[in-house]
């Protein structure tokens, strides 16, 4: 059995193998011979049957994907190597961006339908909680109170929304006193409640996403040796992680 055993997190730790970075892909795209992308939503897709699949040559040593789905006229396209990433006429979920009206896709946000891919899931989840932390962060300031001074804590709410919503939130919470994540007492609204330390929480997203396992190759189900207490849980698949289409 691999060791997963949680460590307290270490910067600069790669959320997820074969992850395109989120820098590079949005605002240095032009080095691949396309006009510069500036930072848009994430947007997702309902399951596509996937047609017109062409792989077309690029500059720089690149290649262009592009495909429509089934049902629409839509055009959606990529920039990768010349190998097939899809299967003509096969389903998947996958989360993309509009750029002067251009549909791009991005590759490491490509799962098949049938079966839910966690790394694609994690890496979407942790794009989407980037592009809402301003907002969740000034509503937990707002919202919730406290009196840590040792860095930022968020609210139990705030902090899955920006971190976990590659799984359901209980299952999220579960994990963090589990491996007894920092925390502080704080009132939110009037309730007494917690808050978690910022620092440290995607670390241990990475964790959980390494110590993984599938309990049914035909569903969503999956079990972590860092969550005894759970037989097994979901991890949400592309289209879950947020409702923008």
């Amino acid at each position: 059995m691999r060791d997963v055993s949680y460590a307290p997190p270490t910067p600069a730790i790669p959320y997820c193998h074969g992850m395109v970075d989120f820098l590079i892909f949005s605002q240095r795209i032009n080095s691949w011979g396309v006009e510069k992308m500036k930072s848009r939503h994430l947007l997702t897709t309902p399951t596509v049957v996937v047609t017109n699949y062409k792989i077309e040559s690029h500059p720089e040593g690149k290649h262009l994907h592009s495909f429509t789905p089934a049902s629409t006229n839509t055009k959606y396209q990529f920039i990768a190597n010349g190998e097939a990433v899809l299967k003509e006429g096969e389903r998947y979920n996958f989360a993309y961006r509009v750029e002067n009206g251009v549909n791009w896709v991005d590759p490491s946000a490509i799962a098949e339908a049938e079966s839910v891919d966690p790394e694609s899931s994690f890496y979407v989840a942790r794009i989407h909680g980037q592009e809402i932390r301003d907002i969740e962060l000034r509503k937990s300031n707002e919202r919730t109170t406290h009196s840590a001074k040792d860095g930022t804590y968020l609210g139990r709410k705030y902090a899955w929304r920006i971190y976990g919503m590659a799984v359901p939130r209980e299952v999220f919470e579960l994990y963090l006193d589990t491996i007894k994540h920092p925390i502080t007492s704080c009132i939110t609204g009037a309730s007494q409640s917690i808050a978690y330390k910022e620092e440290g929480l995607q670390e241990a997203m990475q964790t959980l996403l390494s110590s993984l396992e599938r309990v049914d190759s035909k569903k969503n189900n999956f079990k972590s040796v860092l969550i005894p207490q759970r037989n097994w849980f979901q991890v949400k698949g592309i289209s879950a992680i947020t409702d923008k289409k």
